[in-house]
């Protein structure tokens, strides 16, 4: 990582008092337990602030209608959070306000201050809000390889680096997985296939894209066929665990917990729960490479002021944002809990995450890997998200066991998911 500037301070915005009062904010029911703590330590940093927080759905279609029926009733909070898949779709709702107001508000936070990767995420593209920022990350998080060093040095392997490659992946993993009776009791490598931070950087490495200029998918496309075949041929060989195992599992997390897996593609929003569950000792490393280059998955979830908030709440919601972008603000608070490394690039470096005990040791990892990041394309809506991960769900299930080809799999999912597409880019005008 790369010597970063000052880092920003909780109080450098204001010179005079800080603003007092309720500020309301909705948060995603998942996020609950985190923020709590951040919460509280505004509050106590800002006497006479007092922060009134609703919990929110976070699957797709309840949150959408909660939210709509929230600014039907002009009942939004002052910030509300939301996914990177939402941003579109709920600016143009009107639930969402053009966060480009508090970027360029004069405070020490700009958009200069996030990683842009992430950023862009929530930048609206085309459409009648195109160029605006409806949201602004709460973390930046990429796909990296967790392995378990006892795994490897029982196996006298060397520990992942930078010149892994998918085949050495592959022939690592093989080495490491362990079967009895023709079942794997030990699987080389976790990773969810079916999820786009594994296959829109696999499909990019191969030098293709997802979707078509038309923004339909293509995932009869030589490079998705070939990306898919990789791992699910690997799947049917019982060296990788993909979705069908871990549901016997406990889930990605549970089977590397366990030592069901030598090694996991996630998150490091998974560091939690993974310090909790892992006995033996583990770090991290970058993806491997896919045809000479790397590329890996990446994603977050984001807060944004309302139109609500920005009319009557202004200066309390600029004065949390600041606060909870600082070194001594909320991310103090919030990546004491392992759970993010914060999006604001001049704390890459800052001792409030890479200080922390490990596992994992290798921490700068997660920051590195930021460079080689594919987001999911920002112009698919959400609900034809929901359709696309229960389709490649279907795909999975119908090659690794009911045998199916590849190709097969994948043009029965198009259709499908682009029927979708069409009718949703219609109803759009």
């Amino acid at each position: 990582m790369a010597a970063a500037p000052l880092a920003i301070a909780a109080g450098s915005r204001m010179s005079v008092a800080a603003p007092t009062g309720k500020l309301t904010i909705s948060i995603l029911d998942f996020l609950e337990v985190s923020l709590k703590p951040v919460f509280a330590a505004y509050e106590a940093a800002r006497p006479g602030s007092k922060i009134d927080y609703s919990v929110l759905p976070s699957t797709g279609p309840e949150l959408r209608q909660t939210l709509l029926s929230r600014r039907m009733a002009n009942k939004l909070a002052d910030i509300t959070y939301l996914a990177d898949i939402f941003a579109t779709q709920f600016a143009e709702a009107g639930i969402l306000a053009d966060m480009r107001g508090f970027l360029n508000s004069g405070g020490p936070i700009t958009a200069d201050s996030f990683a842009k990767p992430f950023l862009d995420q929530y930048l609206i593209v085309s459409g009648p809000k195109k160029g605006g920022i409806y949201g602004l990350p709460q973390g930046a998080d990429t796909v990296v390889l967790f392995y378990n060093k006892k795994h490897f040095d029982d196996a006298k392997l060397p520990y992942p680096d930078d010149s892994w490659d998918f085949d050495k992946q592959v022939e690592v993993a093989t080495k490491l997985t362990q079967k009895s009776g023709g079942q794997t009791t030990r699987y080389g490598l976790g990773v969810s296939v079916p999820w786009h931070a594994t296959y829109v950087p696999g499909i990019t490495a191969l030098g293709d894209s997802l979707l078509d200029d038309k923004g339909l998918f293509k995932l009869t496309s030589d490079a998705s066929v070939k990306l898919f075949t990789m791992y699910w041929e690997q799947v049917k060989n019982g060296v990788f665990a993909s979705n069908t195992q871990f549901a016997q599992l406990g889930q990605i997390q549970g089977a590397f917990g366990s030592g069901a897996a030598s090694m996991i593609q996630s998150v490091r929003a998974l560091v939690p729960l993974i310090k909790q569950t892992v006995k033996d000792d583990w770090d991290v490393a970058l993806e491997p490479k896919i045809n000479g280059s790397r590329h890996t998955g990446m994603g977050s979830i984001a807060l944004a002021t309302t139109p609500q908030g920005e009319a009557n709440n202004k200066a309390l919601a600029y004065d949390f944002l600041t606060w909870f972008y600082a070194e001594d603000g909320g991310m103090k608070v919030l990546t004491s809990t392992y759970a993010v490394v914060p999006p604001v690039t001049a704390l890459f470096n800052s001792p409030i995450w890479t200080a922390l005990p490990p596992p994992p040791a290798n921490v700068k990892v997660f920051a590195d890997s930021i460079a080689f990041g594919n987001m999911n394309p920002t112009s698919i809506p959400a609900d034809v998200q929901s359709v696309v991960d229960n389709e490649l769900l279907k795909a999975e299930q119908q090659v690794t066991i009911s045998g199916g080809s590849v190709a097969d799999a994948l043009k029965t999912a198009q259709a499908t998911i682009n029927d979708a597409m069409s009718r949703t880019l219609a109803s759009n005008g």
